[in-house]
């Protein structure tokens, strides 16, 4: 294992006993959730909706001080200013240039992600995930290269698995619908 692995796990374990440790409802997204369903990819950061109001000054602290005890580092302030304005907030790694991005709830999208979300073993953590259909339904959504090879890599790992009607379903209330019969007629 190069060093570059073991630093990015490292990062993943500690910003993920971080967000155990805090507490609050939460859901990890993105490039990491494709490599757990069997995307070989690299990522650079982790992608998470937390439930967070930005008046839950007590939560806040409690979320910064346990990514701060895993050497993770984010202010109060700049949580609660893009909760506030639906924005993400980055928390850096003091070990690596990797990096968090978390954000709250905001669309319909992100409340999904967190109903569906699936308890998973990551690194040996229980960790909250977002279910494969809603992570394709996003990555469709954002439509990069990138994000419909995650999509299509998602897909195919876990074929028998997937639940095509909820598929569907989300497709044509987020207007997706022909992106995802493309997707799955190449498939």
């Amino acid at each position: 294992m190069s060093v570059i692995e073991m630093s990015f796990e490292d990062f993943v374990k500690r910003a993920l006993s971080a967000l155990n440790e805090a507490g609050l409802e939460y859901v990890i997204i993105g490039g990491l959730v494709a490599i757990i369903y069997g995307r070989l990819r690299s990522t650079a950061d982790l992608d998470v909706v937390i439930k967070l109001p930005p008046s839950d000054t007590e939560s806040i602290a409690k979320l910064v001080s346990a990514f701060r005890k895993h050497a993770l580092d984010v202010l109060e302030s700049e949580i609660v200013a893009s909760l506030r304005e639906k924005s993400h907030f980055s928390v850096f790694d003091t070990k690596s240039p990797l990096r968090v991005d978390a954000k709250g709830i905001y669309t319909r999208l992100d409340s999904k992600a967190l109903e569906n979300r699936r308890r998973e073993k990551v690194l040996g953590l229980d960790v909250w995930i977002a279910s494969p259909e809603d992570t394709i339904i996003s990555k469709l959504i954002y439509g990069s290269p990138q994000d419909i090879e995650d999509a299509a890599a998602i897909i195919l790992n876990l074929r028998d698995k997937i639940d095509y009607e909820y598929l569907n379903r989300q497709a044509e209330i987020e207007n997706i619908r022909k992106q995802l019969k493309v997707l799955l007629d190449k498939l």
